[in-house]
């Protein structure tokens, strides 16, 4: 019996993951890319800020290697792990925005208002949990806490086991973190 449910709960897994990535996945990448082929065209680096040769380091999400597919081609969705390196000084970026700005994320708000207190989930948007479910870890950003159904100020905590890139694609932030990370990435 054991056995049978334990099948059953994979299998029920796996329809879900499938659903998951069919149903709810987002259409084009909703933000603006910048590519830009590094000199000795092994790589091309991906940024969220100017289409400027002077991209500073810490602006790079990474690079997508060149292998047989066109990095120009391909949107935030059709990046997989296996082409993309991860540049280590753009997550602390992305963490200081979602301290210093997530109590004022409207998006984040207003499911925060949902909760009374406790520490909630910041899910990424390329691949959103079903509603009242945890998101896989990879795609939880961190957490913050709340405090009377408001995310208290400078409370975010990192999840270390986030990917900048899954085989869903490019992280996705709320929009107006993303516009905040857009603006950080563009001075």
């Amino acid at each position: 019996m054991n056995a049978i449910r334990t099948l059953s709960n994979k299998h029920t897994a796996g329809m879900l993951r499938a659903f998951r990535t069919s149903a709810w996945r987002h259409n084009p990448y909703p933000y603006k890319i910048t590519r830009v082929t590094q000199p000795d065209k092994s790589a091309t680096a991906i940024t969220f800020g100017s289409t400027s040769k002077n991209i500073k380091e810490t602006a790079v999400i990474g690079w997508l290697r060149h292998t047989n597919i066109d990095p120009l081609a391909i949107d935030g969705q059709q990046m997989r792990p296996q082409d993309f390196s991860e540049n280590r000084l753009f997550w602390p970026q992305v963490q200081q925005i979602l301290e210093k700005h997530a109590h004022e994320d409207p998006e984040l708000q207003s499911q925060a208002a949902f909760f009374k207190s406790g520490w909630m989930n910041i899910s990424d948007g390329r691949n959103p949990p079903p509603p009242g479910r945890t998101g896989d870890p990879e795609d939880i950003l961190g957490s913050v806490l709340v405090e009377d159904k408001k995310i208290k100020q400078g409370s975010f905590q990192a999840n270390l086991a986030h990917r900048l890139v899954t085989r869903d694609g490019l992280f996705q932030l709320p929009e107006y973190l993303q516009q905040k990370l857009a603006d950080l990435s563009s001075l």
